[in-house]
């Protein structure tokens, strides 16, 4: 176990559209915004009246013709500076980790990433799991944490990490034995977004973690993955534990500016948690 002890379930009417329309004026910082799941982020916080800054290595709009993109701050930098990241994270009431990459540098497969990422992002030599996943993380926890606060009077921090449903494995019957013979490169990448989640956890006192574990992400365009999607998504819903339900790459984008919105919400959401969220967005 990582220290989130349950995962929150929101009974109904928890969560209204003016509770979600209260938080608008507030500033956001998100890594990795120019990504495929930070766009995503970004797009629907601008929509909830969020003031957004990405940070990214290019720092450039992915989608010039969108409305709601131009209204973001593109800001080029290195998120495993923890100055830069500070500076951000200071003047941010929010924050989103949306970092990350399928093979690392020394998976061998990073030229693959062309393919499989939805920003057609490739890694350079020091791309590891270790530096984009869990250094990255952990300088915006860091900044975070350091920020000055009133103590009994200051809120926490919310910040949404994507983590992934395949971390969840030793919490679920057979994970580990279906982790043991996981390529090594997948352990590697589930054991950054592990000490990301574990450090999130030990961090809930000045910050309101909530960890988004999804499956799959896609949308029509995606074709590496559309094939599997359907057999994932048949295995989840006969039962198989080990297997999540696949995550639409808006679903999940709105999830996260749901989640950042409405303070009940902390801890891992998993897909059904997700698709409660973004139903409110």
């Amino acid at each position: 176990m990582l220290g989130f002890t349950a995962v929150l379930l929101l009974t109904p009417g928890a969560i209204s559209r003016a509770v979600l329309g209260a938080k608008a004026g507030r500033s956001v910082l998100v890594l990795g915004g120019s990504g495929y799941v930070g766009r995503e982020v970004c797009r629907n916080a601008v929509q909830q009246g969020y003031r957004v800054t990405s940070l990214s290595r290019r720092g450039v709009n992915p989608e010039p013709n969108s409305a709601e993109l131009a209204e973001v701050n593109w800001v080029a930098g290195d998120a495993t500076d923890p100055a830069v990241i500070k500076q951000l994270a200071g003047r941010a009431d929010a924050a989103v980790h949306a970092i990350g990459l399928l093979f690392d540098a020394e998976s061998g497969l990073g030229n693959f990433n062309f393919i499989v990422s939805g920003s057609r992002s490739v890694p350079g030599d020091t791309s590891t799991y270790d530096r984009i996943t869990r250094l990255t993380a952990f300088n915006l926890i860091s900044a975070l944490k350091s920020k000055p606060r009133l103590p009994g009077l200051s809120k926490r921090t919310p910040l949404c990490f994507v983590s992934a449903a395949e971390a969840g494995w030793p919490e679920v019957e057979y994970g580990e034995r279906v982790e043991a013979l996981a390529p090594a490169w997948l352990v590697s990448y589930l054991a950054a977004k592990r000490l990301v989640e574990a450090e999130l956890a030990a961090s809930s006192g000045a910050i309101r973690p909530v960890v988004y574990r999804p499956s799959l992400i896609w949308d029509w365009k995606k074709l590496d993955v559309l094939p599997v999607i359907p057999v994932f998504n048949l295995l989840s819903a006969l039962g198989v534990p080990f297997v999540d339900k696949t995550v639409r790459v808006e679903t999940l984008g709105k999830a996260i500016v749901a989640g950042l919105n409405n303070e009940g919400v902390e801890g891992v959401q998993r897909f059904p948690q997700m698709e409660q969220l973004a139903a409110l967005i």
